[in-house]
């Protein structure tokens, strides 16, 4: 498993998304059906297509990417999804290993990543660590690198992307941070503590849905763990053939030797000290 060196993102104009001929050859869809992306193979490469928000033209040849914003205002969309999605994308795509999740380390000495779909709660359980001591690592892309036989995950940028609501209740000020839609961007800072340090990864927690009334945190096979980390991958290009069968025998080295635990719990904010407090005792019985 290699490093993937990108070259730096370029912005184009602002344009409209002009109508693309043919059916995207994949699509990312929301929990609630909605598209999020699409995608399409183009000569030097492909385009991804946020829907009235940025797309992305990826060149192969060089791995550069330009971005096309619908405006001005999206740059700073752009410049996130680049980093959340893109990168991510191109580097499963070139031999890497990015997962969609956020991670911590754990007594300084060990990370654990935390997977789910959307809104399940990631971000601000990564969160919620680091206010309880434990500094975050990344938030919604996970990187690792197989070092000496040694899985070691990558440190990622010093921000989390919230909603108002877990805003409020990590930085303790409802007033500011209560009211509007959308995320925010939080930076790491003495409250929200951020460390740039890899750190071997100790152990991966899938979250459930948390229709549940207890805090669960069970061992998984690797077969189920396997058919699991699948659905938090970054896939270009769902047909290349090849492709998906390097993706797939690195994630089943990853499920056959690095613990998997299937995490749900009641998505309260009362009960987040408990599922910390779980995971780091389990976390200190895998390092």
């Amino acid at each position: 498993m290699v490093a993937i060196n990108l070259a730096h993102l370029k912005f184009g104009d602002p344009e409209p998304q002009a109508p693309i001929a043919g059916e995207p050859h994949d699509r990312w869809l929301a929990p609630g059906g909605k598209v999020v992306a699409e995608f399409y193979r183009t000569a030097p490469g492909y385009l991804v297509r946020f829907p009235g928000q940025v797309e992305f033209a990826i060149n192969l040849a060089d791995l550069s990417v330009v971005c096309t914003p619908t405006s001005h205002d999206m740059r700073e969309i752009g410049q996130s999804q680049f980093h959340n999605a893109i990168e991510p994308l191109i580097g499963n795509f070139c031999g890497g290993l990015f997962l969609h999740g956020s991670a911590v380390s754990v007594g300084g000495t060990a990370a654990v990543a935390i997977l789910g779909e959307s809104r399940r709660g990631k971000t601000t359980l990564a969160g919620a660590f680091a206010r309880a001591g434990h500094p975050f690592l990344s938030e919604d892309t996970v990187e690792l690198m197989l070092i000496n036989g040694q899985y070691q995950l990558q440190p990622s940028r010093p921000i989390l992307r919230l909603f108002h609501d877990s805003a409020a209740f990590l930085l303790g000020q409802p007033r500011v941070w209560a009211e509007g839609k959308g995320k925010k961007e939080l930076p790491a800072g003495p409250a929200l503590p951020f460390t740039n340090t890899p750190a071997p990864l100790a152990m991966i927690c899938l979250l459930g849905p948390g229709e549940c009334d207890t805090i669960s945190l069970m061992p998984m096979r690797a077969a189920e763990a396997l058919s699991r980390l699948c659905s938090h991958a970054f896939i270009l290009d769902v047909d290349d053939r090849e492709k998906l069968r390097g993706h797939f025998d690195r994630l089943g080295a990853l499920a056959e030797n690095v613990p998997c635990l299937l995490l749900d719990y009641p998505r309260r904010y009362d009960q987040l000290p408990g599922v910390i407090d779980a995971i780091v005792q389990r976390a200190s019985q895998d390092v």
